[in-house]
């Protein structure tokens, strides 16, 4: 006596095998209808999973962690800190970096590295790359030098506005930063460009303001303007001018 016929997926009779096809079409037709009229259903994950910085929409590499809010000077906490601080803060307090260490890019500790854009707001955590942000405590020590100029050693008119400033005997002195000695001296520039409207040197920066160039410090000089704004700022004047 032969076996009994396997079973077979479309085994029934035609009746059913058509309605099987009808219920599938529908509900094919159905879903799509319905992500075309009310997109993808939305979700949410659950308090534990946003603690481990998951989100439904995080990349590959979104959630290994996420990077801190970005800072700005003038927003938020930061509204009374200007940036020209917290570049003199970098070009005080960390002498030996630079914003192209490592050709284009600089490493800063919870950002790795960056590229600096000196044609927009610079994130202040770049300005102190050992990710410290003691604010408060930084501008105490920018403030011990009111008066900064931003010279390169060959320009004749940089050499003519420190012999003028150094002819005052400040104290303190004028903290100087020679441009053509940094290897990101462009850059520098561009961000004092930026700041302050002024493009080139020298730069004479009083208590985070740019007064000019060497031009604006003779005219206030020769007018007798120089000695009052140099010392209504907090610099005392020991030179015979």
């Amino acid at each position: 006596m032969a076996p009994p016929p396997s079973a077979r997926p479309w085994a029934g009779s035609p009746y059913r095998r058509r309605r099987l096809l009808w219920t599938v079409a529908l509900l094919t037709i159905g879903s799509v209808f319905c992500l075309t009229q009310y997109g993808p259903p939305a979700f949410s994950l659950s308090e534990s999973f946003k603690d481990m910085s998951f989100s439904s929409g995080s990349s590959r590499a979104g959630l290994v962690g996420q990077a801190k809010a970005a800072m700005y000077a003038g927003e938020g906490a930061l509204k009374d800190l200007q940036e020209m601080d917290a570049l003199l803060h970098f070009l005080t307090a960390y002498p030996e970096r630079t914003f192209n260490e490592d050709g284009q890019t600089f490493r800063v500790e919870g950002m790795g590295s960056v590229e600096v854009d000196p044609s927009k707001p610079v994130d202040l955590r770049i300005y102190a790359p050992d990710g410290r942000y003691d604010w408060d405590e930084y501008m105490k020590q920018v403030q011990k030098n009111p008066l900064v100029v931003f010279s390169k050693t060959y320009c004749p008119y940089s050499k003519k506005a420190k012999k003028l400033l150094n002819s005052y005997d400040l104290t303190p002195p004028p903290l100087v930063f020679e441009l053509d000695k940094r290897s990101d001296g462009p850059q520098v520039q561009a961000i004092l460009k930026r700041l302050t409207k002024h493009a080139t040197v020298p730069n004479i920066v009083l208590n985070g303001k740019s007064i000019g160039g060497s031009d604006h410090l003779e005219g206030m000089h020769a007018q007798g303007l120089l000695k009052t704004l140099l010392g209504g700022n907090g610099l005392k004047i020991n030179g015979n001018v």
